[in-house]
């Protein structure tokens, strides 16, 4: 009896998943690892809407739920677009931790495109003081000491302007502004991620395009290979302008991979615009999905963890 085509078609499916299982080997990398399971998962979801096209009752896309991580990290990015846009260097200290959003108004070359936008040119968190905090003063004044201590990062840069190598910019902290949000515990953990997928924001370590701002200082004696890209076009912290260290990109490479990230991801103009984009993210039908992938791509080069300063504390 000859099978039908339904079957053949399933048999053939089958093969392409044990195919896909044998060219993993015994020791894939991990790049190969996350390629695959990006693909598998997109093929899943196509699997589920042709699983749903047999059913004849219909089926939403996703169910609401308040406590999935993904719509709390939607909910608490809405939450802080909310917020006023103060000016940096005018922070005072306060209770509370989680989230923020830095952004530039000046005319720096590298940062032309994001200057006077609503896209962020760094975000980041401030975790609690205690990790049970129930309120804002338990929380501590995490949320603003984390931006007092970017603004004295970004002034000790301006202080370096009149000592800046032929070809780089200065900047000034008159030129940055930001919007803070204090958070439930823990709640500042997904919201940075969305925040992070949803603006690639050119200083921040997972877009791979001019990480390092927010690295602590030590001796370059104790990092033995490289200076991070921000403190190779913003110099003037000392301990990372030690002769013996190596840039870990070039400034051109610098304005490359930021070039890329903000052609990739036109930065938001409109405020409200932004907020409908925001809110698209709770649409059952043919919600957008989080890109998790920086734009500079999967194979560059990123954060190394012998740069002067030690990681990236966000």
């Amino acid at each position: 009896m000859a099978r039908g085509p339904d079957r053949i078609a399933m048999d053939d499916l089958q093969k392409a998943l044990a195919a896909i299982r044998e060219s993993l080997g015994h020791n894939p990398s991990p790049a190969i690892i996350r390629r695959v399971r990006a693909g598998l998962a997109d093929h899943a979801a196509a699997l589920e809407e042709m699983r749903a096209a047999t059913d004849p009752i219909g089926m939403p896309r996703a169910t609401f739920d308040p406590a999935d991580p993904k719509a709390i990290g939607r909910m608490v990015s809405i939450a802080l677009l909310a917020q006023e846009m103060v000016s940096l260097r005018e922070v005072k200290r306060a209770y509370g931790s989680g989230v923020y959003a830095i952004y530039y108004r000046g005319d720096h070359p590298l940062y032309a495109a994001i200057s006077k936008t609503e896209t962020p040119i760094y975000v980041g968190k401030a975790d609690p003081a205690k990790d049970d905090a129930s309120d804002a003063r338990e929380q501590g004044p995490k949320l603003t000491d984390r931006l007092i201590e970017h603004a004295g990062t970004i002034a000790t840069a301006e202080g370096y302007s009149n000592q800046l190598p032929q070809g780089l910019a200065p900047i000034g902290l008159a030129d940055f502004t930001c919007r803070r949000l204090v958070c439930a515990t823990n709640a500042q953990l997904v919201a940075e991620k969305h925040l992070i997928s949803t603006f690639w924001p050119v200083w921040n370590s997972e877009t791979k395009a001019c990480w390092g701002m927010s690295k602590h200082g030590d001796s370059a004696g104790t990092r033995k290979n490289k200076r991070s890209p921000w403190d190779v076009v913003h110099p003037g912290r000392p301990w990372a302008l030690d002769a013996r260290l190596q840039d870990s990109l070039s400034p051109q490479e610098i304005a490359a991979r930021i070039d890329k990230v903000l052609t990739d991801y036109p930065p938001r103009k409109d405020h409200a615009a932004l907020l409908e984009e925001m809110l698209a993210g709770f649409r059952q039908d043919g919600a957008p999905k989080d890109a998790e992938v920086s734009p500079v791509g999967e194979e560059a080069s990123g954060p190394d963890p012998e740069e002067v300063g030690g990681e990236d504390d966000e």
